[in-house]
């Protein structure tokens, strides 16, 4: 009865003190660890608040709604257009208005270690070749931490984090003369714990290393469509929608049949990736029979 009891103190006291870390599996010895995978989702739930976008459910930030833009074009302060089609709302961003919120109040727990940037957007006119952030995290100071970036100037997508040990990195992808233009775009940057990959379009860009990254400091601002080489100036775009996906696996299969065909610069119709084909589906059913065929004659005897 000894060894029974001593058996079954060490499964409890493994159960109560040892489950966060590791997983039980027996009276015996063994422990399972969780994967950093399953850690990464805990994270996710813990700090992504459940969104609702156009009826669909998900984990994640809303940046529309983080910078009340539907109600400013209720009061008239920013102007409600026509987006990817009549069924879509945009909105004009910029320059009269000043796009900046205090960080802790949009992300009261942080970003979680990975998540996807999703935006769909516009430019027209000089902010093609303009060098302005799309979306900005600053510290208290002003200091830049986190931002993603259009380089109208190099025709490039830059993202800039702070690196845990080297401080702050900025990685490029391009030339995309593709992206420069007055045409609707849909850029998902997709943020692991050791790599950036890029889509324009539902196209895949391509895809960078990087190292460990600090934590963004909720002590600061965040901004939208502001100047790279100056922040107080805002750069007129239009937005159609801008969120953080928390799950990424969901932020990569989002497909792009709202976008309308892309032209190229001869006005020909540019064919839009839709992202790798899906594996083939299970065999169908078989076909009714056919009719009975006539009788041969008898010089097929």
């Amino acid at each position: 009865m000894d060894g029974v009891k001593r058996n079954i103190l060490l499964y409890s006291l493994c159960c109560c003190y040892v489950f966060p870390q590791y997983l039980c599996t027996g009276l015996h010895s063994q422990t399972v660890r969780f994967s950093s995978q399953v850690g990464i989702h805990r994270e996710q739930q813990s700090i992504c608040p459940q969104i609702s976008v156009g009826g669909d459910h998900f984990p994640g930030f809303y940046i529309m709604s983080q910078f009340q833009i539907a109600e400013l074009a209720r009061r008239g302060t920013v102007k409600k257009v026509t987006g990817t089609s009549t069924q879509h709302a945009a909105y004009q961003i910029g320059p009269a208005f000043n796009f900046r919120i205090n960080t802790r109040s949009a992300y009261s727990l942080g970003l979680p270690e990975e998540f996807a940037f999703v935006a769909v957007l516009r430019m027209s006119g000089s902010t093609i070749n303009k060098n302005w952030n799309i979306w900005q995290m600053q510290d208290v100071n002003g200091i830049e931490q986190l931002a993603v970036r259009l380089n109208g100037q190099s025709q490039s997508l830059e993202f800039t984090f702070t690196a845990l040990d080297t401080g702050r990195q900025t990685l490029v992808f391009g030339p995309l003369p593709t992206l420069f233009n007055d045409q609707w775009h849909k850029v998902v940057l997709h943020v692991n714990r050791r790599s950036v990959t890029l889509f324009v379009d539902c196209a895949m860009i391509g895809s960078q290393n990087i190292p460990a990254r600090n934590k963004v400091s909720l002590d600061g601002f965040t901004l939208i469509g502001k100047l790279k080489d100056n922040p107080l100036l805002a750069v007129p775009f239009e937005l159609q929608s801008m969120l953080i996906h928390c799950d990424l696996t969901r932020a990569r299969t989002e497909p792009c049949y709202d976008l309308p065909a892309r032209t190229s610069t001869d006005g020909t119709e540019v064919q839009r990736s839709l992202g790798p084909s899906g594996p083939a589906g299970v065999p169908g059913i078989d076909g009714i029979s056919g009719e009975r065929g006539d009788d041969g004659g008898e010089d097929f005897l």
